[in-house]
C-alpha cells in the first residue's frame, strides 16, 4: 500500500506525517493531495536507502528549523516549527546512540 493510498484509510487526516526511509532521489518529486513536502534525501555517495520525509498539510504555516550536528555524528535530522510546536524527523542509520547529554 502506497502513502497517498494509506492517507485514505484514516478517520481523522493526520495534519503533520514524519517519515523516514523514503527512498527519495532527487530526480523524483513527490506530489501528495493537500500536503507540502519537505525532504532530506541520502546523499548519492552513500548508496540507495535512507531519506527523510515532512509531509504538513497546506492550509498550515510552517518553517523550517535548522539543526546543526556534530560532524562525527551518524544521525539524519529534519525539523519544522508548525502553530507553536517544533517536530523533528531524526533517523539513526543502525548505530548505537550516545545518550550522553553534555
Amino acid at each position: 500500500m502506497n502513502l497517498k493510498t494509506t492517507l485514505l484509510h484514516f478517520d481523522d487526516v493526520p495534519d503533520v506525517l514524519c517519515i523516514q526511509e523514503s527512498h527519495l532521489t532527487p530526480k523524483y518529486q513527490p506530489s501528495i493531495p493537500h500536503y507540502q513536502v519537505i525532504r532530506k534525501d541520502l546523499p548519492l555517495s552513500k548508496g540507495k536507502g535512507g531519506g527523510l520525509m515532512v509531509c504538513v498539510k497546506t492550509s498550515l504555516d510552517f518553517s523550517n528549523i535548522d539543526v546543526a550536528l556534530h560532524a562525527s555524528s551518524n544521525l539524519a535530522v529534519l525539523g519544522i516549527a508548525v502553530h507553536g510546536f517544533s517536530i523533528f524527523n531524526i533517523y539513526n542509520p543502525l548505530q548505537p546512540l550516545d545518550l550522553h547529554l553534555p
